[in-house]
């Protein structure tokens, strides 16, 4: 269920539509819209005001985020919202002040971790963009609160630094394809072959939460795919994304990959559901629900299922998480020796040197787990 945002009185995170909370009984709805109708002239009148039509010009400015990304935007703008009120604070444009004493408020509740105040105070800075104002996040002094936060966060943990994300083996990818073709358990197969296909398409957003069955084929090229929207498509104007994966290319053995995905798709068929449903959508909800979008990080919550089922130790110091699986599908091809362009191709980089920072790990053994996953994207399989 989507999150309302904390509770301005007690901070209790509420179920999206509530009117009262939940633990304190505080009206949700009245603070939320009072706080927002305050501030929306606020945000407009700098950019819009002075136009023939401000109000087309509003619309137009909404349209440019998508629903789950402005719900999730004003749920963290309320938190700073109810703070600059409480404390008589001028949240637009808020001076340097105001967002160290922010800070300062969010250490002492206690409910942010490091990674999620940068989040919360992102929204804080996006609001300033969008009314013309200099982002206060910018300032050295409140960049200086945020690691006072880290560097608080840190102390509370014991001096000791978060497990580092690693990349997730292939030969994991070949257990979940094991079970996912001997399960009887329906929804457990389509989050087995989910995750299966968002590792061989290196995680590219959209391929598992925004695969239809009409987006899936097998052809005599191989099993060819399409994602017509997703989550980033507004930001980079770029068209639907497209791929073609080659399967079945060693004679000698089955193709597990190909084998899970053909018996999710023949049993999307066989049930009658329709060809513009979520292809890894729980067939227990309704037709209506199954069209929508899958969470857009549906990948991490079906990983750590299938690792509490298939229990893989990382390495020292390490940990499997959402980002393992993109991660570990570009350091496993390079470790095999797919050319570098393709893997920032397949990741959608413009740039090699994206790939190499954030995504491969260039010490990693090949292994043959690798090649029987990824291997069908070798040169040499492909001029077959």
């Amino acid at each position: 269920m989507t999150d309302a945002g904390p509770c301005p009185s007690c901070s209790y995170r509420n179920p999206l539509g509530s009117n009262f909370c939940s633990s304190c009984g505080a009206s949700l709805g009245e603070i939320i819209d009072h706080k927002t109708e305050a501030i929306e002239p606020t945000i407009t009148s700098p950019v819009v005001a002075d136009l023939p039509n401000p109000a087309a010009a509003l619309a137009l400015l909404a349209h440019g985020y998508r629903p789950n990304t402005k719900l999730s935007y004003m749920s963290k703008c309320r938190a700073f919202l109810v703070y600059c009120g409480r404390h008589n604070r001028d949240p637009l444009p808020a001076s340097p002040s105001t967002m160290v004493g922010y800070v300062l408020h969010e250490l002492e509740r206690g409910a942010l971790a490091p990674p999620s105040l940068v989040k919360y105070l992102s929204a804080v800075s996006s609001l300033h963009r969008i009314a013309g104002h200099v982002d206060p996040v910018k300032d050295p002094l409140v960049q200086l609160s945020i690691y006072g936060h880290r560097a608080h966060a840190l102390e509370a943990a014991g001096g000791e630094l978060a497990l580092q994300r690693m990349p997730l083996p292939a030969a994991f990818i070949l257990r979940v394809c094991d079970l996912g073709l001997a399960t009887p358990n329906v929804l457990l197969r389509l989050q087995c072959a989910g995750l299966v296909l968002a590792f061989i398409v290196f995680n590219r957003p959209g391929a598992a939460a925004c695969m239809r069955r009409c987006d899936v084929s097998f052809t005599a090229r191989g099993l060819e795919l399409q994602v017509v929207d997703f989550k980033l498509a507004l930001r980079t104007g770029r068209e639907r994304l497209t791929f073609t994966v080659p399967i079945d290319t060693d004679p000698t053995r089955v193709d597990k990959v190909a084998a899970l995905l053909r018996l999710v798709v023949h049993a999307h068929d066989a049930a009658g559901r329709d060809a513009a449903a979520m292809l890894f959508a729980d067939p227990a909800e309704p037709p209506a629900q199954r069209r929508f979008w899958l969470a857009a990080r549906v990948t991490n919550t079906w990983l750590q299922r299938l690792l509490n089922l298939l229990p893989t130790p990382a390495p020292l110091g390490g940990r499997y998480q959402g980002h393992s699986l993109r991660s570990g599908a570009g350091t496993e091809a390079y470790a095999i020796g797919l050319p570098l362009p393709m893997i920032a191709e397949m990741m959608g980089h413009a740039s090699t040197d994206t790939t190499l920072r954030a995504y491969v790990r260039t010490r990693w053994r090949p292994a043959p787990a690798a090649w029987e996953v990824l291997g069908r994207y070798a040169p040499a399989v492909l001029r077959l």
